[in-house]
């Protein structure tokens, strides 16, 4: 049997949440060291990172273009799209219903880099990824299946920016196409079990 070994919900620096130090080239890096086969690049509200981070990886690694929507109930939406132009016309849908990052929002969120792939700074997204879309869930999923991808309900497990924890159950009208778990749920856990009873394939983020 085949076996892919491959982490779908990766961040890079252009996500609020994280470091500066997470450019296009390290994630990379750090997924070959691992031994990853396909990592997934899924800042928040943008895909402005995933064409720099496929240029990096080459023939090395597998990277998919993602994008972690936040939705209009402050859930977030995975979804994994066929090509990097997919993902930025989904992104720029999203964008548009996000307000422009004023003069103190890195301050408090964190700054939002736009990366070549050899790791060097190439702009700043002006608007504010780190604060909710203007897309419901039932649309951040209609969203994503209109440019061809799947919609992962991310971190289902988690009582911050899940379905199940800001909706109060899961919304299976939605039409998700996969769950997700926090890495702490390995399988056989009650976590895992409780998102596979939502009766679709369950993935484990990073």
């Amino acid at each position: 049997m085949n076996v892919c070994r491959a982490d779908l919900h990766v961040h890079t620096a252009l996500s609020p949440c994280a470091d500066a130090a997470m450019t296009p080239l390290v994630v990379v890096a750090w997924a070959v060291d691992e031994g990853l086969d396909m990592i997934a690049i899924c800042d928040h509200n943008s895909a402005g990172n995933v064409a720099a981070a496929q240029r990096a990886a080459g023939d090395a690694l597998c990277v998919l273009a993602g994008m972690e929507v936040t939705t209009a109930e402050e859930a977030h939406v995975v979804g994994l799209f066929p090509d990097a132009a997919a993902a930025l016309a989904a992104a720029a849908e999203v964008a548009a219903t996000l307000p422009p990052a004023g003069p103190d929002y890195a301050a408090h969120f964190g700054e939002q880099l736009l990366m070549d792939e050899d790791g060097r700074e190439v702009g700043r997204e002006g608007r504010a990824l780190a604060l909710a879309s203007g897309f419901t869930v039932e649309e951040a999923v209609a969203l994503v299946h209109r440019h061809g991808g799947l919609a992962v309900a991310a971190h289902v497990d988690r009582r911050g920016f899940g379905v199940v924890a800001q909706l109060g159950v899961f919304p299976h009208h939605a039409g998700f196409d996969a769950v997700e778990v926090s890495p702490h749920a390995a399988p056989g856990s009650d976590a895992w079990a409780t998102a596979a009873a939502y009766g679709l394939p369950v993935l484990r983020g990073s």
